[in-house]
């Protein structure tokens, strides 16, 4: 060995510090680093678990309150249907109640006008009969017998039968004048 240039002795020392270098390196230092990298090595496991279980977790809280956010927009659109439809009722109602009104206030106007016409063709009438007596008291000159008179004329304006127009029928005028 010596012509290889290794020295035996020397070679056998190197070689024994080296395996007890080892030997302490193993025990020391080596173990504990492999402890602590397994160690490690558990946590970030772990660590990597529970990242992914808060993961899930808040995935199922995005679609819960994705769910819930939906069901609460369903809601408020339904709602807002009612409240729509209700306010549609309302307007329905308020304008059948508004035209049922006018139809009342037609009518009326209409009974005030009839029996306006009425009073009117009444008064017209008596003043008709007043103007026809005084006329025929000052044609004769004759004091005739006032409530004689009054029946005649009556009968006159009877037997003419003007209608609720105030005016004469058609037919009347006809045999009237034959």
């Amino acid at each position: 060995m010596d012509k290889l240039g290794i020295n035996l002795p020397w070679f056998l020392t190197q070689l024994t510090g080296f395996l007890i270098v080892l030997f302490i390196l193993r025990q020391f230092t080596y173990k504990p680093i492999l402890n602590m990298l397994e160690t490690r090595k558990r946590k970030i496991a772990e660590s990597l678990e529970y990242a992914d279980k808060v993961k899930a977790d808040a995935a199922a809280q995005q679609k819960d309150f994705e769910r819930r956010l939906d069901e609460a927009r369903r809601e408020a659109q339904v709602a807002a249907q009612s409240a729509q439809q209700a306010a549609e009722q309302e307007r329905q109602r308020i304008l059948a109640e508004a035209q049922a009104e006018a139809a009342k206030i037609k009518e009326a106007a209409r009974g005030e006008l009839d029996y306006e016409r009425k009073q009117m063709v009444s008064e017209l009438r008596q003043q008709v009969i007043d103007l026809s007596v005084l006329g025929a008291q000052r044609v004769i000159g004759a004091n005739l017998d006032d409530r004689k008179s009054r029946q005649l004329v009556e009968n006159f304006l009877n037997e003419m039968d003007f209608g609720a127009n105030g005016r004469k029928p058609a037919s009347t005028r006809e045999g009237a004048g034959a």
